[in-house]
C-alpha cells in the first residue's frame, strides 16, 4: 500500500506542507526528507511484509516538533516543519562562539560572538522561529554546522521510527482503539506517565542504537581534536562530535533536573535521557565494534563538558551542573532502573506488535 501522507495527516485536522515552498530553506527540507524516507524504506524492506511503507512528511502545525502514530489505514510519521529550520539555526549560532569547537576553522579579527538568547528562542516546533544569528561561518564551520543538524534530524525522525517498530502505535491502537502522539492530543490515553516515560525511554534507545554504527559519509574534511583522539583512540573526535549534536539539542529544552513531578510527566527528565542515549550509544559500539566499554564511557565528559559550555554561551547563563548530578546519582540510577523494570512489564505487549524492532532493554 502506498503511503498517502496527506491522507492520514488530514485524519487529526492537520495539513501537510511542501517542502519546495520554503525559499533557501527548501534544498534541506527535500533532502531530509528523502532520506528519512529512504532510512524508512530500507527498514520495511529487511523487517516487514511485502509492501509497508511509512507515510512520512511535513506538517505547518507548529504546536509540536514530531509525532508517529498507527492508524487504520497504515502507520504515519509527522514532524514539523519547524524543525529543520530550527535546528539549523541552533547549530549556527552555536558555531558563531569562539569557545565551541575551538580547533576548527579560524574567525577573523573583529569577530564578535553572537549575544545571548532566551532558552525558549532555542527552541524548535514553536509559533515562530528563533531568532537568526548575526555573523558569517567559514566554510569549515559551515559544513559542521550542516553535519550537525543532520545528526540531530536524524535522531528526532528515529526516535519517531521506534515509536512505530516497537510496537508503540501499534499497542495502543490495538488495546484502546486510540492513537498516542508526542502532542497534547494524546493525553485521553489511559496509560500511566510511567509507561509512556517508559516508552519515550525505548524510543530513544532505539534511535541511539542505529545511530552508533549505521553508515555515515566520509568526513575527511572534519579536522580531529589532538586530545580528543589521543585520549580516546582514533575517531573520536567525529564519534564526540555527533553525541554532542544530539546532547545539545536535549539541553535546549532546559528541563528541570529533578524527579520531584515525575509522577505527573510523560517524558523521563531530559539529564536522564542523555544518560540513556549516550548508555545505549557505547553499548552499541562495544557490542557491534569491541571498543572498550570503559573507554568509552569515558567520552561522556567531553560530549557533557561542550554540552554545558554551549548552552551557558548561547543563553549567558552560568554553567549548570544540575543534570549531571542527577543523571548520576542514586535517585537518578534508581529512576532508570525503574524503568527498565517496567520495560520488562510492557515487554509481553509489544513482543507480538512489533515489526521487527529492537526491544532488548539497554546495558548502561
Amino acid at each position: 500500500m502506498p503511503a498517502d501522507f496527506e491522507k492520514l495527516i488530514g485524519e487529526y485536522g492537520l495539513t501537510s506542507c511542501d517542502p519546495k515552498g520554503f525559499g533557501p530553506w527548501s534544498t534541506l527540507l527535500e533532502s531530509t526528507l528523502e532520506r528519512f524516507r529512504r532510512l524508512s524504506d530500507i527498514r520495511s524492506a529487511a523487517h516487514a511484509a511485502p509492501g509497508h511503507q511509512i507515510a512520512i512528511g511535513y506538517t505547518n502545525d507548529n504546536d509540536f516538533n514530531a509525532f508517529a502514530d498507527t492508524l487504520e489505514d497504515g502507520d504515519i510519521i509527522a514532524i514539523c516543519q519547524n524543525v529543520p529550520i530550527s535546528l539549523a539555526l541552533l547549530f549556527k549560532r552555536a558555531l558563531l562562539f569562539r569557545g565551541i569547537m575551538p580547533w576548527v576553522g579560524k574567525f577573523g579579527e573583529g569577530h564578535v560572538d553572537p549575544g545571548p538568547v532566551t532558552a525558549e528562542d532555542l527552541l524548535f516546533a514553536l509559533t515562530k522561529q528563533p531568532p537568526h544569528p548575526p555573523g558569517k561561518l567559514d566554510e569549515l564551520r559551515s559544513k559542521l554546522a550542516h553535519l550537525m543538524t543532520g545528526i540531530a534530524l536524524d535522531f528526532v525522525f528515529l526516535h519517531e521510527l521506534g515509536h512505530v517498530w516497537n510496537g508503540h502505535t501499534s499497542l495502543f491502537r490495538n488495546r484502546y482503539g486510540l492513537g498516542l502522539t508526542e502532542i497534547e492530543r494524546g493525553e485521553k490515553v489511559p496509560l500511566s506517565p510511567i509507561d509512556r516515560q517508559t516508552l519515550e525511554m525505548d524510543a530513544d534507545c532505539y534511535a541511539s542504537r542505529l545511530m552508533a554504527t549505521y553508515p555515515t559519509p566520509e568526513r575527511d574534511w572534519l579536522p580531529a581534536n589532538p586530545g580528543w583522539e589521543k585520549e580516546f583512540g582514533e575517531g573520536s573526535t567525529f564519534l564526540i562530535v555527533r553525541n554532542f549534536a544530539i546532547y545539545l539539542v536535549m539541553r535546549c529544552f532546559n528541563d528541570a533536573a529533578s524527579l520531584e513531578n515525575i509522577k505527573n510527566t510523560y517524558y523521563p527528565p531530559v539529564a536522564l535521557r542523555q544518560y540513556f542515549v549516550m548508555g545505549t550509544w557505547f553499548a552499541a559500539l562495544n557490542k557491534d565494534t569491541g571498543r572498550d566499554q570503559a573507554e568509552l564511557i569515558r567520552l561522556a565528559l567531553p560530549i557533557i563538558g561542550a554540552g554545558e559550555l554551549s548552552f551557558s554561551l548561547l543563553t549567558g547563563n552560568p554553567i549548570d551542573d544540575s543534570g549531571v548530578k542527577l543523571a548520576y546519582s542514586a535517585e537518578g540510577i534508581e529512576y532508570a532502573t525503574g524503568l527498565l523494570r517496567n520495560w520488562a512489564k510492557l515487554h509481553p505487549d509489544l513482543d507480538p506488535l512489533k515489526r521487527g524492532g529492537t526491544l532488548a532493554p539497554v546495558q548502561f
